[in-house]
């Protein structure tokens, strides 16, 4: 499996790759990651930051758990935590008190998460960007069904939203990612994995923690 995740890294750029992270953190660890659901509709610390927040009473009642690189922080759920990034990522979280109901997902020990990774348009558009990283993940998971996609804005910087489907080890999952731009070619690919079956539940905390994402510079 590592020699293969060698080859996915020579032959697919940024999103894909952060795609197949995931399938290989389970390979490994015994702990797969997963992607929440359709939040295409709005617009190393690192995780596990606690922050405490002020009511407005002086007194700290709020705790905000948080993914912080040098580069760029994200808000997590509660019961979201840091784990090692894998090959290709910047930074990752995994849901750890998430209850699967999926035969097949319980097997691998899967679990939903988050990694963040960093790449550059190597002097392509986004749109060609996309579909180059499209592409290679076609060639990899020949299951693949991109569905859908569309430009949002994450505070104030323009971005791409793209969701895709496919099978792994007998479980269906689901998959968004989100790519937002940075200073000049840069840009931050946020790639969320999970079961099919929970795609809707995750919605309004897909959205909350893509909309969270903010750049430091």
């Amino acid at each position: 499996m590592k020699n293969k995740i060698i080859i996915i890294a020579l032959i697919i750029p940024g999103i894909a790759l952060i795609v197949l992270v995931g399938f290989y953190f389970v390979k490994q660890n015994k702990l797969l990651i997963s992607s929440p659901e359709n939040i295409i509709q709005p617009n190393q610390t690192l995780v596990g930051n606690q922050e405490k927040m002020n009511d407005g009473t002086g007194l700290n009642n709020q705790t905000q758990n948080k993914l912080v690189t040098d580069d760029f922080e994200v808000t997590l759920p509660a019961g979201w935590e840091k784990t090692a990034p894998a090959i290709g990522a910047s930074a990752m979280a995994v849901n750890r008190n998430e209850k699967l109901d999926d035969p097949a997902a319980q097997k691998i020990n899967f679990r939903s998460y988050l990694a963040v990774s960093y790449d550059t348009l190597q002097g392509k558009g986004m749109s060609e960007y996309l579909q180059t990283v499209k592409n290679g993940l076609s060639q990899v998971v020949s299951n693949v069904v991109f569905t859908n996609e569309q430009d949002i804005i994450i505070n104030d910087r323009p971005a791409h939203a793209l969701e895709a489907e496919l099978t792994q080890q007998g479980v269906n999952f689901k998959i968004l990612m989100v790519v937002i731009t940075g200073q000049g070619e840069d840009v931050w690919v946020m790639s969320f994995n999970t079961i099919k079956s929970s795609w809707d539940g995750y919605q309004e905390t897909l959205s909350d923690i893509v909309q969270s994402f903010n750049l430091k510079k």
